[in-house]
């Protein structure tokens, strides 16, 4: 089920990126060319956005689409992830624990839907961080 549920969050963002592009006649990832050419906070179809760092943050009929990209990659954290299960009103039924995610997104991992990216030392912060992040390396196997 959760190779469902990540199909259909990495549809709605493809989705929600093909609308930018074609809107604003770009080419290119939409967090690449938001503080050119429109506001970095809006709505376009019944979707509010804001994007933020090198992230974006969509949300449409309340459920919450949260990832970062870079070029045509999109990167999400466990708790990115859950959110939007959270807030969907049909996999929120599931109740899934933070940890099943977690384990079934490896799951993905060892299929190599996804692979982890690590996030070391955030600058400006006091102290050693890892963050683990996970990113899609093959979005043709999940349609």
């Amino acid at each position: 089920m959760i190779e469902k549920i990540l199909t259909d969050y990495v549809t709605f963002i493809r989705n929600f990126e093909a609308l930018l592009k074609d809107k604003y006649k770009q080419n290119i990832n939409p967090c690449s060319f938001s503080s050119d050419f429109f506001e970095r906070k809006g709505t376009i179809n019944g979707i509010e956005y804001w994007f933020h760092g090198s992230g974006c943050t969509a949300k449409k009929d309340g459920v919450v689409y949260e990832y970062d990209s870079t070029i045509n990659e999109i990167k999400f954290s466990q708790w990115k992830f859950s959110e939007f299960i959270r807030t969907h009103p049909e996999y929120h039924k599931l109740n899934y624990s933070e940890d099943y995610i977690e384990y079934e997104l490896y799951q993905l991992i060892n299929e190599g839907i996804l692979e982890w990216l690590t996030i070391e030392g955030i600058e400006g912060t006091p102290f050693g961080c890892v963050f683990m992040t996970y990113r899609i390396i093959q979005e043709s196997l999940l349609f």
